[in-house]
C-alpha cells in the first residue's frame, strides 16, 4: 500500500512538472509599460492601408508593401490619412536599414528599424509583411507589421538600456527567406520574438493534440506565447510583461514536433543559434479565415491587440544592458 502511494504521488509530481513546465504558470507581475499607450484606433488605420495596397505575395506587391512601411517609418504624406509616420527620423538615418536579398531572379527587402543605444548584445522583434496567396492577409500579417509600427512609435525616445531592432520581414510565407538573410547576418542577437498574427480572439481555440484541451481554455480570447523549452525564461518575461499591460495571455514550451510551433520567423533564429519566441493567436488553431479572401481588416480586435504592443513595449524597455 505504501508502495502504491509512493508511486502515486511521484507520478502526481512527475505530471504536474511537465504541466508547469508547458504551460509555464507567473507567479512574479512583469513591468508596466510607462510611455505612450499604443492606440487602437491608429493599428486599424494601419491594417486598414496596407490591405488597401493589393496581395503582398509577389516581388512587386511586397516591394509596393516595403514603400510603404518605409514612408511610415520616415515620414512623408500617408495615403489613407490615418496612419501617420511612426518615426519621424530623416531617409539613409543609421536607424533605418535595409536588407536587399535575391530569390528566384526578384529582389526583395527586409526594412530594420534601430532603436536605442549601439549596445554589443542587441534584441529583434521582427513581423512578416508579405501574404499567401492574393488574399487580404489583415491577420496575416498584417497584424504583426501594424504592431510593430506602433511599437516603432511608442517606444520612439524611451531609455533603452539595450538595442531594440524592429525588423519588417518579406518572403515568410515562401519559405521564411527574409528572416534568414537576417538571422544569417545580424551579431550579437541576445533573443527574437515574432509578432504573428495577433487579431482574432472571437473563435473557438482548436488544439495539436487532445491533451492540450485540458491545459487551456476552449474560447480564443487570449494570445500565446510560444517557445522550445530552452527558451523557458525568455517565453515567461515576455508573458509576465503582456500580463502586467492587460493582455489575455497563455504560453507553451514545447519541442518542435507540435505542428505549428516553429511555422514563423523565429524559426530561423532558432536554426542560428538565437533563443527566440512567437506572439501569436494561433492561426490556423482558431481563425477559420485563415488564408482565406475572408481574412480582412474588419475581423480583428485592435483593443486587445494594442495591449499587446503595450506588453511588448514594457518587455523591450526592462531588458537590463
Amino acid at each position: 500500500m505504501k508502495l502504491a502511494l509512493a508511486l502515486a504521488l511521484l507520478f502526481a509530481f512527475a505530471l504536474a512538472a511537465v504541466v508547469a513546465t508547458v504551460v509555464q504558470p507567473v507567479f512574479r507581475r512583469g513591468p508596466t509599460w510607462r510611455g505612450p499607450r499604443a492606440d487602437p484606433g491608429r493599428l486599424s488605420g494601419l491594417v486598414h492601408a496596407l490591405v488597401a495596397l493589393g496581395p503582398r505575395n509577389d516581388a512587386a506587391g511586397q516591394s509596393r508593401a516595403a514603400d510603404w512601411i518605409r514612408g511610415q517609418i520616415v515620414g512623408g504624406t500617408p495615403s489613407d490619412g490615418v496612419a501617420r509616420p511612426a518615426l519621424q527620423v530623416q531617409d539613409g538615418d543609421r536607424r533605418v536599414e535595409e536588407q536587399r536579398y535575391v530569390a528566384n531572379g526578384e529582389t526583395f527587402r527586409n526594412l530594420i528599424v534601430r532603436l536605442g543605444p549601439e549596445t554589443e548584445n542587441r534584441i529583434v522583434i521582427g513581423a512578416h509583411y508579405d501574404v499567401h496567396g492574393p488574399y487580404p492577409g489583415a491577420d496575416d500579417n498584417g497584424s504583426g507589421t501594424a504592431a510593430l509600427l506602433e511599437l516603432a512609435r511608442v517606444l520612439r525616445g524611451s531609455p533603452l538600456a539595450v538595442g531594440v531592432d524592429l525588423a519588417f520581414y518579406s518572403n515568410e510565407e515562401y519559405g521564411l527567406l527574409g528572416s534568414a538573410a537576417h538571422a544569417e547576418s545580424a551579431r550579437g542577437v541576445r533573443a527574437m520574438v515574432s509578432l504573428e498574427m495577433l487579431g482574432c480572439f472571437d473563435q473557438t481555440q482548436q488544439f495539436p493534440f487532445a491533451a492540450l484541451r485540458l491545459l487551456y481554455p476552449p474560447q480564443g480570447d487570449y494570445i500565446v506565447v510560444v517557445g522550445r523549452l530552452q527558451d523557458i525564461p525568455l517565453v515567461r518575461a515576455i508573458k509576465s510583461a503582456l500580463l502586467a499591460n492587460g493582455a489575455a495571455v497563455r504560453s507553451i514550451d514545447a519541442p518542435e514536433l507540435i505542428p505549428g510551433i516553429a511555422d514563423s520567423d523565429h524559426s530561423s533564429f532558432w536554426r542560428n543559434g538565437v533563443r527566440a519566441a512567437m506572439v501569436t493567436d494561433t492561426a490556423w488553431y482558431r481563425n477559420p479565415r485563415y488564408h482565406t479572401a475572408h481574412d480582412t481588416p474588419d475581423t480583428l480586435d485592435y483593443g486587445r491587440m494594442a495591449r499587446i504592443v503595450d506588453g511588448m513595449a514594457a518587455w523591450a524597455s526592462s531588458i537590463p544592458r
